[in-house]
């Protein structure tokens, strides 16, 4: 009996280390992506394997769009950091085609 309580408090234990984690990861997630990125880079791979980081990064970075709807103004820098473009600027100047994914 004092065996399985011990192995039930380890578990729980780990549950709540895991929960924290999950949760630590979910709130590094919301951050804009010069901070988002900062945290990353100090997180040891295994941990990126053992938390569930799609689902978080879906949940975190999702968005409220749907297809058809239209794009938030945003101002970003250039590749080159020699200037900055605003969407809304731009679109009123010329088309503006909008691509979003990854293509590592």
């Amino acid at each position: 009996m004092r065996l399985a309580r011990r192995i039930g408090v380890a578990i729980a234990a780990i549950g709540g280390v895991y929960a924290i984690l999950i949760g630590g990861f979910y709130w590094a997630m919301c951050q804009p992506p010069e901070r988002f990125g900062a945290i990353m880079a100090r997180v040891p791979m295994p941990a990126i394997m053992i938390l569930p980081f799609r689902p978080l990064w879906n949940s975190a970075r999702g968005g409220h769009l749907a297809v058809g709807d239209a794009a938030p103004d945003f101002t970003l820098p250039t590749a080159d950091h020699s200037r900055t473009v605003t969407l809304s600027q731009e679109w009123r100047e010329r088309p503006v085609v909008l691509v979003f994914g990854s293509y590592t």
